[in-house]
């Protein structure tokens, strides 16, 4: 399963993609700020959303997930970290189970207590993208992985990987 940090790695500003030569899709707008994605990304990221392999992780408030269209209508994930692991959300609303698991288990809301969680639930291995921004804040085991420059194409390497 691999958790994608969305805020440091697929989306790009409108700047960004004015210098890119490549075919993009406006994917949120929030506050008059646009964010962008490449067209092949977000294709493969919408294959591995399908196939269930791929939460995003986010700074983002659920309210701010709301704005960013490509999560609410292209791809939505079964699961959702937001607000640096504080909220997890499953198919679109907060979790309520999660929420009893962690006053039973007298836990914080955290990325740990969600991976934890996670483990127990459905998922066994984790992949984190970007591994310079995610990897520090992970205290379960896991594969990190370097920032690349063709993100559409890990996407595609991963899809690929899952599949199998």
């Amino acid at each position: 399963m691999l958790l994608l940090d969305i805020d440091n790695s697929i989306l790009f500003d409108e700047a960004t993609m004015r210098k890119m030569n490549k075919p993009t899709l406006l994917v949120e707008r929030l506050d008059g700020n646009k964010q962008f994605m490449t067209m092949r990304a977000h294709l493969r990221l919408k294959r591995l959303v399908e196939i269930n392999q791929v939460i995003p992780v986010t700074s983002r408030t659920v309210d701010q997930f709301k704005h960013l269209e490509l999560f609410q209508i292209d791809a939505k994930p079964k699961w959702a970290i937001l607000e640096n692991g504080k909220t997890l959300l499953k198919e679109g609303k907060s979790d309520k189970r999660y929420e009893n698991w962690l006053r039973q288990h007298q836990q914080p809301a955290t990325m740990s207590s969600i991976l934890i969680y996670l483990e127990e639930v459905e998922v066994t291995n984790w992949q984190a993208y970007p591994a310079m921004t995610l990897s520090e804040r992970l205290t379960r085991p896991h594969e990190g992985i370097s920032s690349v420059e063709d993100e559409s194409a890990l996407l595609e390497e991963l899809f690929h990987r899952y599949q199998t």
